[in-house]
């Protein structure tokens, strides 16, 4: 299996377009971790020593450190993943083992494409999937995203993605062993709404990409398309997207194998959301309080596991915090309390993610993205390398909103990779 790191986002040549239409999102998540995107036919594949470069024609629009997949030469060793080395307006170079003979041949054709994270679609509906890695290193949970009109729902109101991870499922509704989110005094809490008109309720865990106001009954904001960056590997990501309320001000949302402290963790997996249990008329709180708390140390907002450390029970909160700079609360790419840049080594301060159960025990790290604590160090999408005790890494800074529109944070992620074996 592949463990490559893989970044993407709505700039890229091809990209898919995350707008206010209803599976929208499932369809990012189509190209993004299934099926790639930007597909091109190679006109020719040389070699120069390890150095593999294709002709493919102007306006390609592949860019250094992204992941490509290339496929039809007669030769194996050109055909795969690579990390783009080098470009030029009509070529894009990556580096090659062996020694295959040099044009490459094909059958039919050669094509490129940006490459997918690696993940599979076990069951699927109309704008409806399950998702699982195909890594046998993963626990394989499934990662279900209802991204269809709820039922007696308005089509001009906020669109968003319900989603649910699950230990096991039947089908594309059924749930087998533990879930999170899940309450079972109101089972069907997630993936079920209730009610009608603006008194509705329609779902809880919600990935959010077409908003307009403070309640959900207030729009969707147009169809023009949602700023989004997606960084994982083929046992989870992290995807960052605007739900347009705000302009340009995207929240963290992830589903990932996280590193645990527990040998043998059958349920070391991630679920990052905006937490939503009201009537699609409520307004009684100041968005996007509940959207943005990813950024908080401690918070537990939209932060759940299907089971805490004894693999009993039922699924438990998750929050995130590193290095305490305050002696409380803090805010990752926020924090006024280490200078940018720092004075003795003129650099960037990152540090690993810790998860922590709501009974306070430390449960695992993230894997790839790392806390930043200095404020506002970099603008968005800035590639940051020799980072003091990373300089063998590239990282990618993305800011994000918190608690307000007024107010950006920031994580890092680191691109080389690997993130875990």
């Amino acid at each position: 299996m592949s463990n490559k790191v893989k970044w993407m986002h709505n700039a890229f040549a091809g990209a898919p377009v995350l707008t206010n239409n209803w599976g929208s999102l499932t369809a990012l998540l189509d190209a993004c971790l299934v099926n790639g995107f930007n597909l091109k036919t190679v006109t020719a594949l040389t070699r120069t020593g390890d150095i593999a470069t294709a002709t493919i024609g102007t306006g390609h629009g592949f860019v250094v450190d992204q992941v490509v997949r290339v496929e039809g030469c007669d030769q194996q060793s050109y055909n795969g993943e690579f990390t783009v080395t080098g470009i030029t307006s009509t070529t894009v170079s990556f580096r090659v083992e062996g020694e295959p003979a040099s044009p490459a041949t094909a059958q039919t054709s050669i094509t490129m494409k940006i490459a997918p994270l690696g993940f599979e679609i076990v069951f699927t509906g109309t704008n409806k999937r399950v998702y699982r890695s195909q890594n046998p290193l993963s626990n394989r949970h499934y990662f279900r995203v209802d991204d269809s009109l709820p039922a007696g729902y308005t089509t001009s109101w906020a669109k968003f993605g319900r989603v649910t991870i699950a230990e096991g499922m039947s089908d594309i509704d059924t749930f087998v062993g533990a879930r999170a989110p899940y309450t079972p005094s109101e089972p069907t809490r997630n993936e079920v709404p209730t009610g009608s008109g603006t008194a509705m309720y329609a779902g809880w865990f919600k990935w959010y990409y077409a908003r307009q106001q403070y309640n959900e009954s207030g729009g969707d904001n147009g169809s023009w398309g949602r700023s989004w960056v997606l960084v994982g590997d083929d046992r989870g990501f992290f995807l960052t997207n605007s739900s347009g309320y705000g302009g340009d001000k995207r929240i963290l949302h992830a589903f990932t194998d996280f590193d645990s402290y527990k040998p043998g963790d059958n349920f070391a997996s991630y679920l990052i959301s905006s937490e939503r249990y009201q009537q699609v008329s409520w307004t009684g709180y100041s968005y996007p309080s509940d959207d943005a708390k990813s950024a908080y140390s401690h918070d537990t907002t939209g932060k759940v596991c299907m089971r805490d450390y004894t693999q009993i029970g039922g699924n438990v909160r998750l929050g995130m915090f590193s290095l305490n700079d305050q002696n409380g609360q803090n805010v990752s790419g926020r924090s006024g309390a280490i200078p940018f840049p720092n004075g003795p080594d003129y650099g960037l301060i990152l540090h690993p993610i810790y998860l922590r159960e709501g009974s306070g025990h430390l449960r695992g790290t993230l894997p790839g993205m790392f806390w930043v604590h200095q404020n506002q160090p970099y603008g968005h999408l800035v590639m940051i390398d020799n980072v003091i005790g990373y300089e063998d890494r590239k990282f990618l800074y993305v800011t994000m909103d918190y608690a307000s529109e007024a107010n950006t944070s920031g994580f890092v992620f680191d691109i080389t990779g690997p993130w875990r074996p």
